[in-house]
């Protein structure tokens, strides 16, 4: 049997082209280098090497080999790192949310119901990127804005957000009843960073409008409130504007202002997280 470090060797050899940089790199002897070459091409019973008085090199084969030796060392890796990662699932619980308002849902369910393990979470933009990390165990728990696909999958809808556009008494639009997202666009705004997928959408439906950047949330609040820019805010109770605002909220009624969350685990660890999906139940009953 072929043992990881004359794999590495070889895929070192074939990075480096000499026996002495490979040799200074791996920290060996050229010596001990040579003859584990020689031991490799024993096993596997074929050349590996192009031999003259003052130079070795791969031949074609040993190309391959090392090829595919640095295919192995590649998945040798990702199977210590996902060994890894399971067992500190098994005392972590990691949350990973397209958005904020479900992590302000879903970690104190967590703190309340897994005493004792330790909790993370962080926002990521894309459905794609937070289904790849529950796919390599870097979440056990992850909040989509859309269904997700797989048998192996098992998805909560538990609540919905909508957007609104909140504005000064005296600006042009405060009158409104609901607006569009074509309404707003070339508006000059007030737009707070953190926000997830919220962020990714905003500035592709409105590619027109000016916006004033802010990623710190209490100081967005503040300006928000008092600010004559418009700002977005939702239905959720993570809304930076508190009760002594004087801005009006106007709905945006477009299908991309609302969003439905999907609170999403592995089928395997559904019984691990039933009491969660049993606690979004009854704090956020279907209307």
């Amino acid at each position: 049997m072929i043992d990881l470090d004359t794999l590495e060797q070889l895929v070192t050899f074939a990075q480096c082209g000499t026996l002495l940089a490979t040799a200074e790199r791996l920290h060996i002897s050229q010596p001990a280098l040579s003859q584990a070459m020689k031991r490799l091409e024993r096993q596997i019973g074929v050349p590996l090497f192009e031999r003259t008085k003052n130079r070795i090199t791969l031949n074609e084969t040993g190309r391959l080999a090392a090829e595919l030796g640095a295919g192995l060392l590649r998945e040798q890796e990702e199977m210590v790192e996902r060994i890894r990662r399971f067992d500190k699932s098994r005392h972590t619980i990691t949350l990973g949310a397209c958005a904020p308002v479900p992590v302000a849902d879903i970690v104190p369910l967590l703190s309340q119901l897994y005493a004792g393990i330790t909790l993370s979470s962080e926002i990521v933009r894309t459905d794609e990127a937070l289904l790849e990390g529950l796919a390599r165990d870097a979440y056990q728990l992850v909040v989509l804005h859309a269904p997700p696909e797989g048998e192996d999958l098992f998805a909560l809808a538990y609540r919905e957000e909508h957007l609104s556009l909140a504005v000064p008494p005296d600006h042009p639009l405060s009158a409104r009843r609901s607006l569009s997202l074509r309404d707003i666009d070339g508006l000059n705004l007030l737009l707070y960073t953190q926000i997830g997928f919220w962020y990714d959408l905003v500035r592709e439906k409105l590619p027109h409008a000016h916006f004033l950047m802010m990623n710190e949330f209490d100081a967005f609040g503040e300006v928000a409130g008092t600010s004559a820019f418009p700002s977005f805010v939702t239905d959720a109770a993570l809304s930076p504007e508190g009760p002594r605002s004087k801005k009006i909220s106007i709905p945006i009624d477009d299908e991309d202002a609302h969003a439905t969350y999907f609170c999403v685990c592995r089928s395997a660890q559904k019984k691990r997280f039933d009491p969660l999906f049993a606690a979004l139940r009854a704090q956020f009953p279907k209307k």
